[in-house]
């Protein structure tokens, strides 16, 4: 067993984003640089002995802990819980939590009772004291001294609930906050500083909060934006726990009046109605009011109403791109979908200015390194937003902005690029990473030479010439040492962030590529040829083909790929199934596969131990799992179940979780169900296809909306 301060090295290691350097280490611990190097010998000793994967270090950078989720949870079940009392505070954790204290006091607080509570000396209390007032000072508030009663926070009520969520999203993503406080039980991965946001929550009902908001969603036909969604459970919660305490929100009248006639207030009304019976509490109208404003400052995509408002938007959006365009030397005035993309965006943003709002943006470092000139022109080019909106957008929301002129530049640009060789990797090959290949092929101009399993990799980058790895589970090597990023099977905006620099680097020329013919594509020879000319054999011009112009041959060969139609029919679809946990849910899907002669008893162990070995990578979307296995031969033919869960099931995916579809996918090979899966995968990311399936009665409404798709 590690001593706690090799345990805290190794918690603060596992939690940081990316490296952590020798020196931030020594700082937060209190020790030498020299010290820290011992003891991350002794960690790595500990790993080693424990056979857990050991830390990275890196010259330059600093030191980082590789692993999923998996063998994280292994690494704290071994190192046992760290007490808030034997924790080490930096300052600003300090400070955080004095804040949080006075935040949460009703009354005046001494001293000597935030040095009890934090468990610091009074003198470091009053020390703090200094960056509490300045932090304060910038959010509009001010502390208050009273004599023999001690201090409290005063400022209007809409500062100081903002203030509460800067503090609970402090250094973290919004959404890795509201992952901290969704449940009051404290495990040995919460220590110090988290210990403390979490405790604040724990009389708070979360998972409610949260359906009030997928209640919300369905009644304005939108889809909340992660951090959109984390920031309103968050509000949520903060204005219940005001309202018990009856520091209610007091709203302009004329304002309030404007809102009422909104389809965003109706459903705040009915949100209100639900939280009052869960939590006993009234709801006055102007917290209505306020909720209702972050529904409509909440970046979601609206479809064109009849705002008065909105031929203003039109013009403000129509000016950005002109100013934008001409700072950077560019025609970005015909990019239709540049300006359906910000008219879409700039409206809420509007309403985040005018009631200071703040809206986090995780990608906001990478975008100002990856993005800079553009980040600095939309900078310079928001003026008008500013004074339609009266106030000023800061670098989180101008981040947003930047990333939809990133993607128009690259539009604009794309036919002078490189195309770039590709592999997609799942687990399998057969199924997360063709939803990826399709989601990446329809947003850049890149050539995917092969989907395939994380076994795979090492045997295709000895034969292909890959520029480029994308991944949706965690690959620990290549011996090419090839760039790899690591996405989640629907791409989120990160991931394409992060794909869109890798290819920038490429077309720079700051990653080196010698390869010469990689963007030829002989299927692409073949399928011109066959235009003018009948070709006698096929495979022999193939591959005289691919020997004369020096390039792969790939060409396919005819293998039968089934529609959708033909192999997900009635007698494998079951609905309302009910299951008590997620290997169930496989089973059941199994068992529909085996009795249909499908598969053998095998391949549904193979589903199960795959979840088991490399975690929930198959919950590729919110509610939806897809569980899989290799190609082997306890696979009779090419096999689709589905069915629907009668109550929904977490499967461990903090993102997806709770599953309510499961369909359960097998191939004889890793090309013969392409054309099934590219079909369900286009059916997937449909409302209509996924309200038939959750609200179906029988399974003929699921296969006949297929067949109809399909003949549409």
């Amino acid at each position: 067993m590690l001593n706690k301060r090799c345990s805290k090295l190794l918690y603060e290691i596992m939690d940081a984003k990316g490296y952590i350097s020798i020196l931030q280490l020594s700082k937060i611990v209190g020790v030498s640089n020299r010290t820290i190097r011992y003891d991350l010998d002794k960690i790595d000793d500990f790993l080693k002995s424990s056979n857990l994967l050991q830390t990275v270090r890196k010259p330059n950078e600093g030191i980082a802990y590789k692993c999923n989720s998996v063998e994280k949870s292994k690494v704290l079940d071994l190192l046992g819980e760290i007490g808030l009392n034997q924790y080490v505070l930096s300052q600003n954790e300090r400070i955080t939590m004095i804040l949080i204290e006075l935040l949460e006091s009703r009354n005046y607080v001494t001293m000597d009772k935030l040095a009890e509570s934090i468990l610091i000396s009074r003198s470091t209390v009053l020390k703090d004291m200094v960056k509490v007032r300045k932090w304060l000072s910038t959010r509009n508030l001010e502390l208050e001294s009273c004599k023999g009663l001690g201090i409290k926070i005063v400022g209007e009520e809409k500062y100081l609930r903002a203030a509460a969520i800067v503090l609970i999203t402090n250094n973290v993503d919004v959404y890795k906050a509201l992952n901290l406080i969704k449940t009051s039980k404290v495990s040995k991965s919460d220590y110090g500083l988290n210990k403390y946001k979490k405790q604040l929550f724990k009389d708070i009902d979360i998972p409610c909060i949260e359906n009030c908001l997928h209640i919300a969603e369905e009644q304005l036909e939108t889809k909340f934006t992660d951090e959109s969604y984390s920031g309103l459970v968050i509000h949520i919660a903060i204005a219940i726990k005001r309202v018990r305490e009856d520091k209610d929100i007091v709203m302009d009248k004329n304002e309030l009046k404007t809102l009422e006639i909104t389809k965003e207030f109706v459903v705040a009304s009915s949100i209100a109605k639900i939280l009052e019976n869960r939590f006993e509490v009234v709801i006055p109208i102007d917290e209505i009011g306020y909720i209702t404003i972050h529904l409509l400052g909440s970046n979601v995509s609206t479809s064109k109403n009849n705002d008065a408002d909105w031929g203003t938007i039109e013009f403000i959006t129509d000016n950005l791109i002109k100013k934008v365009g001409s700072i950077q030397d560019i025609d970005l005035l015909g990019d239709k979908q540049l300006f359906d993309g910000l008219l879409q965006h700039i409206r809420p943003t509007i309403y985040r200015l005018k009631h200071d709002i703040t809206l986090k943006n995780p990608l906001l470092k990478e975008i100002k390194q990856s993005l800079t000139k553009t980040f600095y022109a939309v900078k310079h080019s928001v003026s008008g937003i500013e004074e339609y909106a009266g106030n000023k957008l800061d670098e989180e929301e101008i981040g947003y902005l930047t990333l939809h002129f990133g993607a128009a530049i690259e539009r604009t640009n794309g036919i002078n690029k490189r195309i770039i060789n590709v592999i997609v990797v799942c687990a399998t090959g057969i199924g997360t990473s063709k939803l990826v290949s399709s989601k990446i092929q329809s947003l850049f101009n890149i050539n995917i030479i092969g989907t395939v399993s994380y076994n795979q990799v090492e045997d295709v980058i000895k034969d292909e010439a890959v520029d480029l790895i994308i991944t949706t589970v965690p690959i620990k090597s290549n011996s090419k040492n090839i760039l790899c990023v690591e996405v989640s099977p629907f791409l989120s905006e990160k991931n394409i962030n992060e794909i869109s620099a890798v290819l920038r680097k490429y077309n720079n020329g700051s990653i080196n590529n010698n390869s010469n013919n990689n963007n030829i594509s002989l299927d692409k020879i073949m399928e011109l040829v066959s235009h003018s000319c009948t070709i006698l054999n096929k495979e022999k011009l193939a591959q005289e083909l691919s020997s004369y112009l020096s390039i792969t041959n790939k060409f396919k060969k005819g293998v039968f790929q089934p529609m959708l139609s033909e192999v997900l029919t009635n007698n494998f679809i079951k609905l309302n199934v009910d299951v008590e946990n997620w290997e169930q849910a496989i089973r059941c899907g199994g068992e529909i596969l085996k009795n249909n002669d499908v598969i053998e008893e095998e391949y549904i162990e193979s589903m199960i131990n795959s979840v088991k070995t490399l975690g929930p990578y198959i919950v590729i979307a919110p509610g939806i799992a897809m569980p899989h296995a290799r190609p082997d031969e306890s696979v009779k033919k090419i096999g689709l179940s589905l069915i629907t869960l009668k109550k929904p099931i977490n499967f461990g995916n903090k993102d997806n979780d709770p599953v309510s579809t499961v369909v359960c996918l097998c191939s004889v090979d890793h090309s013969s169900h392409l054309k099934a899966l590219s079909e369900l995968a286009m059916l997937l990311g449909e409302k209509e296809f996924l309200d038939t399936v959750l609200n179906a009665s029988n399974p003929s409404e699921i296969t006949n909306y297929i067949k109809n798709k399909g003949e549409m």
